[in-house]
């Protein structure tokens, strides 16, 4: 048996045709959020919590085969209403160039920023546009190629069959969350899975990507994420994203636009013999966002998003809109960082403003 440990490769051991890896991921953080005058959505917070705690457990074995469990283990990785630590659980198989398949738990690849981990993200958290609009892990069938037609990483697709209703649920309706996605690289090998360019390497790189998805019958108020519905059945989403990135010499660029609509904006019934309406969640958004390694250990960032609901403001479902910038210090990539921003959030239009400070260190081995 050999033994390997180190950041970023975590614990690694390899006996015969086996390699087996144990990962964790530490991330406090404080969160401080002051409202101005008026604000009525928003209310003065002070926090210091453990953002997320996470270890994953991955094995890799002959056959081109393999297996990931990922468990997390604060307040924000579960969910209120069914509070199962379970994050990530599949098994996979990658035997041909063009074609991979997974089975299991894991996330949805829909959206660029989606995909990207965690603990390699350019400001605290990923935009508010992509919180909202993304399809959250779920348990299915994935279909996908890291270098389709062999073009040197310039060419992936995802194609997915999933359940449609989030993470560690089985529910009662008939319904199926469909996925694809592709992302080309022109210029040839794209790191989509950590932001920002902490290599600084000189070569230019771009990539361009598209999803699109169908989700049908889900309760879940974002889809596959969010408090479920009370009422019996649920709501037909259609979901499509865009994005493009480039990264240069430490610079980085990057942008998203999504767009999520519902067959029908109600639903209506009754509950203990009193009537319910129940609204969808419809609407687009956007986040553009840059960085700039000043030194090899120092980055800055700047990030403009907004989210825009179509549906009725009874259901909800509000405007916002972020603008504000990052300062990263790096002392082993991403993998032992400290990360400082602040965001500027209100309603589109000045009102129901605050001030958004975070403040978090991340430990990943």
């Amino acid at each position: 048996m050999e033994f390997n440990a180190g950041f970023g490769t975590g614990l690694v051991v390899k006996a015969d045709a086996f390699t087996f890896t144990l990962h964790g991921l530490l991330q406090p953080q404080g969160l401080f959020i002051v409202p101005e005058a008026g604000t009525t959505q928003a209310s003065r917070q002070n926090e210091l919590m453990v953002r997320r705690a996470r270890l994953s457990f991955r094995g890799d074995g002959p056959h081109k085969l393999s297996f990931s469990i990922q468990g997390g283990f604060t307040g924000l990785d579960l969910e209120s209403d069914m509070p199962v630590p379970l994050l990530d659980a599949w098994v996979q198989w990658a035997g041909l160039r063009d074609l991979s398949i997974r089975v299991g738990q894991m996330r949805v690849p829909f959206n660029g920023q989606r995909n990207v981990t965690a603990f390699n993200l350019q400001f605290v958290d990923r935009s508010l546009a992509s919180l909202e609009y993304t399809l959250d892990r779920d348990v299915g069938l994935l279909l996908y190629s890291d270098d389709f037609l062999g073009l040197g990483d310039r060419v992936r697709y995802f194609v997915g069959v999933f359940g449609g209703d989030g993470r560690n649920r089985v529910v009662a309706n008939a319904g199926l969350l469909y996925t694809a996605r592709v992302r080309i690289s022109p210029f040839g090998k794209f790191d989509d899975r950590e932001e920002g360019d902490p290599g600084r390497d000189s070569k230019f790189r771009l990539s361009l990507g598209a999803g699109v998805a169908r989700n049908n019958d889900t309760n879940r108020p974002r889809s596959t994420m969010g408090t479920p519905h009370k009422l019996a059945g649920g709501f037909d989403y259609t979901h499509a994203t865009g994005e493009v990135a480039a990264k240069w010499r430490g610079a980085s660029l990057q942008g998203e636009v999504y767009w999520r609509h519902a067959d029908q904006a109600t639903r209506e019934g009754t509950l203990s013999g009193q009537p319910v309406v129940e609204y969808a969640r419809s609407g687009w958004g956007w986040f553009v966002q840059g960085g700039y390694f000043l030194t090899p250990w120092m980055e800055v960032a700047a990030r403009y998003g907004d989210v825009r609901p179509e549906t009725d403001p009874a259901a909800k479902f509000q405007r916002v809109r972020e603008a504000g910038g990052a300062l990263n210090f790096f002392f082993q990539r991403h993998d032992l960082k400290v990360q400082a921003d602040y965001l500027y959030l209100d309603d589109g239009t000045g009102h129901e403003s605050r001030h958004q400070v975070r403040l978090q260190g991340t430990v990943y081995f």
